[in-house]
């Protein structure tokens, strides 16, 4: 009852403000009373209506020359800045020892349970593992150890992200903190998804289909964070065959995620011939619009 309610107030909300000003009703900003004489049009039936704000021309000084505005501004063209630290105060020794840690912190997600490393991959090749690995995740015991790995997943997804900047953009963004940045970047995207997840399996019967498909998220990531890892190392020490291996791994992620969809095709192939405009509403939502994200900020 709790969830009708709550989608119903969501609807009546957004169906609400399309009638917020009444059609025809006087704009509350519409003050020509306090407006100068000169930017006001008398029409036939004697009443001042504003002009256009965009015939107005600029303001010049007496004696400037026309064209000095143009002059002026000729040759500029506007940047936007995003806020993303910049500098290059981060070295190979430095990135060696971030490579480094994140190889510390898979040995120690490995060492937790080491059986949960194979049941991963167990479950990223067939459904059967899958299933078995995600009925013993539903404790919390079960859980911790695919959270680890998952934690890893996102580390040296960040330092790959990274990487790709610091590849493609001159070493304008080769600093700390910037790989600070990617990695809380790559988090934030992922939780969102699993968030939305979430939502949708709370407000809609689809509870059992959403755990199970979150669960396909988690272990195909927790395996491409293994894969991720040596080609981290590489592509940091690897020179002038740098951008060779950017692209053969983004290839390899491609790879994954394109396997992980028909995966996910055999778990919500019910819901597809009755909701296709939902499915295609969560694909854009969730799907393409993270890749997007990452890839306006690797290009920005």
């Amino acid at each position: 009852m709790f969830r009708q309610i709550f989608i119903f107030s969501i609807q009546l909300f957004i169906f609400s403000n399309l009638f917020g000003q009444a059609t025809g009703a006087p704009s509350p900003f519409d003050l020509t009373h306090r407006l100068p004489k000169e930017l006001l049009a008398t029409t036939a039936t004697g009443e001042n209506v504003f002009k256009n704000p965009f015939d107005v021309r600029p303001h010049l000084a007496p004696g400037a020359e026309k064209n000095s505005l143009v002059k002026k501004t000729e040759g500029k063209s506007f940047i936007k800045s995003i806020g993303l630290p910049k500098g290059q105060s981060s070295s190979k020794t430095f990135l060696f020892w971030a490579l480094v840690v994140t190889l510390f912190f898979l040995a120690f997600s490995i060492s937790v349970n080491r059986s949960a490393v194979v049941k991963a991959w167990r479950g990223f090749l067939n459904n059967s593992s899958l299933t078995m690995a995600h009925r013993e995740s539903l404790t919390q015991s079960g859980a911790i150890p695919y959270l680890l790995l998952y934690i890893n997943f996102l580390l040296n997804a960040g330092v790959f992200l990274f990487l790709i900047l610091r590849s493609f953009k001159g070493e304008n963004f080769n600093n700390p903190a910037m790989l600070a940045v990617c990695v809380f970047a790559i988090g934030l995207i992922f939780s969102f998804k699993h968030l939305l997840l979430r939502l949708v399996g709370w407000l809609f019967p689809v509870a059992a289909e959403v755990n199970r498909y979150n669960f396909t998220i988690v272990v195909f990531n927790c395996v491409l964070g293994f894969f991720l890892m040596p080609f981290n190392f590489l592509i940091a020490f690897s020179g002038d065959f740098q951008s060779f291996l950017i692209f053969w791994t983004i290839g390899l992620v491609a790879i994954f995620y394109g396997y992980r969809i028909l995966r996910s095709i055999l778990i919500g192939s019910k819901f597809l011939v009755g909701s296709q405009f939902h499915f295609l509403l969560y694909l854009c939502a969730a799907e393409i619009a993270p890749v997007l994200i990452l890839f306006k900020m690797a290009m920005q």
